[in-house]
């Protein structure tokens, strides 16, 4: 009898199912961030127009921001936020980072979304 047909277990049948856990583990904690910055992103390019034409001032649309960031629980902050609202552009940017906790480190995400609308008159 061969030793791969006894059914004992061997070390690296243990690392590669540690291997696999561990990666699984980690696209679990990892992926949602992304698609929630992925989220606000959208957002904020689909709003710009809205808010060049209907003149928001920038303070409107900093927490209009906050509240997306909180509702998607991303850890973005009012000095994270910054907004150029005048008559002809609006302009958003957003530099955060996220702290992924993966249990024997912490990966710090950095995200910068970022978008600008300028008025044609």
């Amino acid at each position: 009898m061969r030793l791969r047909d006894s059914g004992t277990i061997t070390l690296k049948g243990i690392l590669t199912v540690a291997f696999f856990v561990s990666a699984i583990y980690a696209s679990a904690k990892i992926i949602p961030i992304y698609i929630n910055n992925f989220e606000l992103q959208d957002y904020i390019e689909g709003q710009t127009p809205y808010w060049l034409t209907q003149r928001a001032s920038a303070e409107v649309i900093r927490k209009t921001i906050l509240a997306k960031a909180e509702d998607l629980d991303l850890p973005v902050e009012t000095e994270d936020v910054t907004v150029v609202a005048n008559q002809y552009k609006v302009s958003i940017s957003i530099d955060y980072l996220v702290p992924v906790d993966l249990k024997v480190y912490v990966l710090q995400l950095h995200f910068t979304p970022s978008s600008e609308n300028k008025s044609i008159i």
